[in-house]
Formats: structure tokens, sequence, C-alpha cells
């Protein structure tokens, strides 16, 4: 008994000589730091949660739910996060009559971190009952910058077009590219882009400049706007629909390239 009484007041002593003499206390454990990928913006109140962009991702690519755009319906042809559905343009009565059960999982996003557009549109939902709403905070603008593409309607690219002010690129093969394609549009394929930063094709654009991928089909045209985001053109967006499509819009005639687009490509 007196040998743990001893040890008890040694320890108090040595505590308490600690103290006197500035001794410091132990370093906290470093904190685990989180990628910009699984970073949320986390401001208060949060009325309904926020998935990280590695969280929406995984959750567009389980097609698990419903993913809505709250801004303009303008910028929602111009470009959207693929898959996604505009509030403005179908109406948000009309989204909600077409869900399957009040648990149905939504994701709302805007364009860009500090829009209210989503908190106020999950509010909403919320209110008519549906219980398992979230929000991408981040956006449009943040998903861009993170290396991912976006969608442009058949609208979007129309008035794109009409605005003239954005590189096209085709993605179809070199053979259909010489026989026809928009007017002034590059001939990218897959697995080109990083030669096409190097040569004519995409070398003297600025990486702020809007671009606009277009092929035999979406998933041919989202595979290169894929590839040209990540090779940090974050103002990048796939058509989803195909070149024959395009055509029969008929707002431009179809032409074919110059010798110079085709200079030096061998394939």
């Amino acid at each position: 008994m007196r040998t743990r009484r001893f040890a008890v007041m040694t320890l108090l002593v040595t505590v308490s000589l600690g103290s006197l003499c500035g001794a410091a206390a132990p370093a906290p454990a470093p904190k685990a730091r989180q990628s910009v990928f699984e970073a949320t913006l986390e401001t208060q109140p949060q009325s309904t949660p926020e998935l990280s962009t590695d969280e929406f991702k995984a959750f567009l690519a389980g097609r698990s739910g419903v993913v809505l755009d709250a801004r303009p319906k303008l910028e929602f042809e111009l470009a959207h996060i693929p898959g996604s559905i505009s509030i403005q343009e179908t109406g948000l009565l009309r989204i909600v009559q077409t869900l399957p059960t009040p648990t149905t999982a939504i994701v709302i996003y805007s364009d860009g971190p500090f829009s209210d557009l989503p908190k106020r549109h999950a509010e909403e939902l919320r209110s008519m009952g549906y219980t398992n709403v979230s929000r991408y905070q981040l956006g449009l603008a943040v998903w861009r910058a993170l290396g991912n593409t976006a969608e442009t309607s058949l609208e979007g690219f129309r008035r794109i077009f009409h605005g003239n002010n954005a590189v096209f690129v085709d993605a179809r093969s070199r053979a259909e590219y010489s026989a026809g394609t928009i007017p002034a549009a590059e001939t990218v394929l897959a697995g080109e882009v990083s030669s096409a930063r190097k040569d004519h094709r995409l070398q003297y654009y600025d990486h702020a400049m809007r671009i606009v991928v277009f092929g035999n089909s979406a998933l041919e045209a989202r595979t290169v706007a894929e590839e040209i985001a990540r090779n940090a053109y974050p103002n990048s967006s796939f058509f989803s629909g195909t070149y024959q499509e395009l055509k029969q819009a008929k707002f431009y005639s179809e032409r074919k390239p110059s010798p110079f687009n085709l200079d030096g490509l061998t394939r």
C-alpha cells in the first residue's frame, strides 16, 4: 500500500514540476489530410448533406438516383454534368412525379460553391416529403476544374456555334473527318490529346477557351472530351447526340477540312 501511495505521489510531483518548468504538453496527433476530391464546402447551417467530388462520381456511376441541375435553362443547354436533369426546363413538380418513391436518392448542384440554389431546392424537396436529398455544393465550376467534362445539348451546340467563340473537335475517324465536317473543326482522336496540345490542333488555344467535342456517338465524343479535360482544358464538353443529328439540324454547311488541318497527321 505504501509503495502504491509513493508511486502516485511521485507522479503528481513530476507533473507539477513539469508544469512549473514550462515543459511542453505532448503534441496532438496530426490529422489525416483530405485530397481535393474528398473535400466539401461545409457552409453552415447544413440542412441537407453535401457530397464530395469522389462521392458524387460514385453516385453517378451507380445510377441509383436522380441528379438535378438548378441553373437557368440556357446555362444547362450549354453545359451540364452528364446525366443531369434541368429543374428550370422540366419543372420540379413534373420531375418528382416520375420518381418511384419519396426515398429516391436525389442530388442537386448549381454553377459553383456559393450558389444558394441547391439549398433552396433541397429544402423544397424535403418539404414535399423527399427524405434522401443531398447536394454537390461545389457545382459545375469545381467539377470541371477537377478534370471532369460536361455535356452539351443540341440547342446549346447551336448557340455555341453561332456565338463563334469556341473550338469544335471532331472525334470521328480521319476518313470521316476528311470527307466533311463542321467548319473549322479540329480532328482529335482518342489517345491524341497530349500530342494535339503540342501541334497546330490545340497548341494555340487559351486553356480557358470553350471546346466542344462531337462524334458518331455521345460515348465517342465523351471519351475525347474527358481526355481534353484531364489535359487542363476545363471548359470542355461533348455533344450528347451524333454528328448525323447535327447535320440534320441544318444550322451550318458541312465543309471539307483544309490541308493544314490534316498536316502531319498519319491516321
